[in-house]
């Protein structure tokens, strides 16, 4: 199996059982791992959704997004199937994804609107134990890069996010890496992604050494 069909994992990420193929995929590919985690995590922040976030009148660009990604659905056979995937989940979550990698989360107060500028797969470095992806979304609030480790082991010590340039002459750091498979980190606002497009994650001790520990785990640059 080269890749995992996404509506298969939209429906595992709602209590659908998970076969034994998959089972043995999804434990091997990173990208299928960090795919499924992130459909769970939209499918349980949805279980917690009460009556009152529910939304009562939709505005009229949601249709609009809806329209505009049932036609590029048909446009493209290689990305209907990713599409189909979130929109079976949108269906059970009332979650709706549009065109062009935004998602529209709606609650009875206001719609927030999510736009994914840029992203990468981050690369195992010497011996790490796995890869995983960061992508750059552009919220009402700013910039924010959210972070999918799957898998990272307890370390001896804690992981650092970076943003590097191309030759790592300089380096922002912008927080530690959570516990948890995913984080997210605000990024500084007025830092250009053209002069920081490189996310670099590091294990540092601690030992009071504000700067790089220069011990990188995953690496990757930024697709904008």
């Amino acid at each position: 199996m080269s890749s995992c069909d996404v509506e298969e994992l939209a429906l595992v990420a709602i209590g659908e059982p998970m076969s034994p193929d998959l089972r043995d995929h999804v434990s091997s590919c990173v990208r299928c791992q960090t795919t499924l985690d992130e459909l769970r995590s939209v499918a349980s922040a949805a279980a917690a959704i009460t009556d009152a976030d529910r939304p009562a009148s939709p505005p009229a660009f949601v249709w609009e997004n809806i329209e505009q990604a049932i036609a590029a659905d048909e446009a493209s056979r290689s990305r209907r199937g990713a599409r189909s995937g979130w929109f079976a989940l949108a269906a059970a979550v009332g979650l709706i994804v549009g065109a062009g990698g935004t998602a529209i989360v709606m609650n009875q107060e206001s719609a927030q609107v999510v736009t994914i500028v840029a992203e990468t797969a981050l690369t195992p470095l010497t011996d790490a134990p796995s890869g995983g992806i960061a992508r750059v979304e552009q919220t009402a609030d700013g910039s924010v890069l959210n972070v999918s480790m799957p898998g990272l082991p307890s370390p001896d010590g804690y992981y650092e996010v970076w943003m590097l340039a191309p030759d790592a002459s300089k380096m922002i750091s912008v927080g530690v890496l959570g516990a948890g498979a995913q984080s997210a980190f605000p990024l500084p606002a007025g830092m250009q992604l053209a002069d920081y497009p490189v996310v670099d994650i590091s294990l540092e001790k601690y030992d009071g050494d504000v700067t790089h520990s220069a011990d990188s785990l995953v690496r990757g640059q930024l697709t904008i």
